[in-house]
């Protein structure tokens, strides 16, 4: 093995984390498989807008969602890619965590050698895997950026003037922004550590230079969209849905549950890695002082209780908001994982990554580990059934029994509701809803959620879904006056429907009658029309 060429042996690495990366991503894919899983309910709504958007219609007009642009296009992007199937979404998925993977992987060995690496990756996905939920989510695709930051972050400290990476930095905060403002904490508290650092090195060029091109970096992509939307005439309902319509949906919390202990559940022990990570840098926090990096364990001692407080403000629970954690998770696993290996193989210069010896064998191991486990839990299966689907049915991807039927009884061009706030039906069925405002009955109190359910009626009149489908959520108000009574007496109706739900209520039992019930889902049709 000694004559072995050393770009050989290099190369063989190389090939050897691709794999090794590309089976923990499909691992954590596995939920997000179009051959067998179904779009949850964000999902849906992101996938059917970006249907839209990829026919030419325009997000917060033609389907209203409170979320910037930035995931609707990019699901339109991808259902291009696709050919208008769940795949493309896929396909980006895949590639934006194989980037982050690599992007954490490079950071985290450059601070702490390979093992510790390798380790903090191991951790942070594994998190991820109790919180993707089914995958396409605005906390997904941010991660690679959030990891590009910090990187930034390292060749700043050594290049404090290097106009370019302070304008990627910016850039970088933006592109997050643009997914979900929360999702931008981590850029912003690296850009907030970078110009202290500045400061407190007394290096007011460096300040100078990074404000002036970092805000540029933040600016131009904000600029950009602005513009685009504003030129559609419709930057003020851009700007009222993914920023004005969240202060009311984050002002009414929904439980009095801490984001920390919800986040612990979520993340087991993951969250648990972190936690002691944390400790560790605290603990340490002296003599990590004397680190060249004393600006990334910064961003760790402000960002991950910044992250806690910020990730779940409305207090609603859902899992994947806890996707924020992840990075910081990742390093600080990485960084107990390093001090550990310090106990144990102490070196007079402690804080050098390099005076541990890399062990070559290393990817290879945690490769056999990582296939068995893609094998062992049955999770290579189900991209084998998806890819029979792929191959051999008409259906090349996951449609419920809904989907099915309402596609085989409707003619294309007949609007369809599929009640309430289930758009991935709509896709699924290949079936437009005739309103924007999909989330009803479920909107904030707000100006928006009035104007929006005002709309909605009035579509319901003008447009005549030929459809209604009542998809039997337990908080939902039911279609059938019997069961809604149902509701109210055991405590689980809508305690502040909108002010016209009444309204909506009888003009549906008016005028449409039950056609058949699939999978305990009532199934309600126009008056004087027929299945085609």
């Amino acid at each position: 093995m000694n004559n072995v060429p050393r770009n050989f042996k290099s190369y063989r690495q190389i090939i050897l984390f691709v794999v090794l990366f590309a089976t923990l991503v499909l691992i954590v894919l596995t939920q997000a498989n179009p051959g067998t899983e179904l779009p949850n309910r964000d999902y849906g709504f992101y996938i059917y807008i970006g249907k839209l958007i990829a026919k030419g219609q325009m997000p917060y007009l033609d389907a209203w969602d409170s979320k910037p642009p930035a995931i609707f296009y990019l699901n339109a992007f991808a259902l291009s890619l696709g050919r208008g199937y769940r795949w493309g979404v896929w396909l980006v998925e895949f590639i934006f965590l194989f980037c982050a993977v690599n992007a954490s992987y490079y950071l985290m060995k450059k601070l702490w050698g390979m093992a510790p690496a390798l380790f903090g990756v191991f951790v942070w996905l594994w998190g991820m895997d109790f919180t993707l939920q089914g995958g396409n989510y605005t906390e997904e695709y941010p991660l690679v950026f959030h990891f590009l930051a910090l990187i930034l972050l390292l060749s700043l400290i050594q290049q404090p003037r290097q106009r370019f990476f302070n304008l990627t930095l910016g850039a970088l905060f933006s592109f997050s922004f643009l997914f979900r403002p929360n999702n931008a904490l981590v850029e912003a508290v690296t850009i907030l550590i970078l110009g202290l650092t500045h400061v407190w090195r007394r290096d007011f060029k460096s300040f100078s230079i990074a404000v002036l091109w970092v805000t540029l970096g933040i600016v131009i992509p904000l600029a950009a969209v602005s513009a685009y939307f504003a030129y559609h005439g419709l930057f003020y309902e851009m700007f009222e849905a993914s920023i004005l319509y969240n202060f009311a949906y984050s002002s009414t919390q929904l439980s009095q549950t801490s984001p920390l202990t919800v986040g612990f559940e979520f993340l087991k022990l993951s969250a648990w890695g972190g936690l002691i990570g944390y400790g560790l840098v605290v603990a340490k926090l002296k003599k990590l002082f004397q680190s060249p990096y004393m600006p990334l364990y910064a961003v760790l001692l402000v960002g991950t209780p910044a992250a806690v407080f910020l990730s779940d403000l409305a207090k609603r629970n859902y899992g994947h908001y806890f996707i924020n954690w992840l990075p910081f998770i990742g390093l600080l696993s990485a960084f107990a994982f390093y001090t550990l290996l310090e106990t144990l193989n102490p070196r007079e210069e402690g804080w050098q990554a390099s005076n541990f010896p890399q062990i070559s064998s290393l990817p290879l191991y945690a490769l056999i580990a990582a296939i068995l486990a893609l094998v062992l839990t049955g999770r290579a299966s189900t991209y084998v059934k998806a890819f029979d689907r792929l191959f051999t049915t008409s259906d090349r991807e996951m449609r419920s029994p809904i989907a099915i039927y309402v596609d085989n009884h409707t003619n294309p061009s007949e609007y369809v509701v599929f009640w309430a706030t289930n758009p991935g039906e709509n896709f699924m069925a290949r079936r437009n809803a005739p309103y924007a405002g999909l989330y009803y009955p479920h909107l904030v109190k707000s100006g928006v959620a009035d104007r929006l359910n005002d709309a909605y009626l009035e579509d319901l009149k003008l447009k005549k879904p030929v459809l209604i489908v009542d998809m039997a959520r337990l908080t939902i108000p039911s279609l059938d006056p019997a069961k809604r009574e149902e509701q109210k007496s055991t405590g689980v109706y809508m305690s502040d429907p909108p002010d016209n739900l009444d309204e909506v209520l009888i003009y549906i039992e008016e005028n449409y009658y039950l056609e058949a019930v699939i999978k305990d889902k009532p199934i309600y049709r126009l008056n004087g029309t027929s299945e085609p």
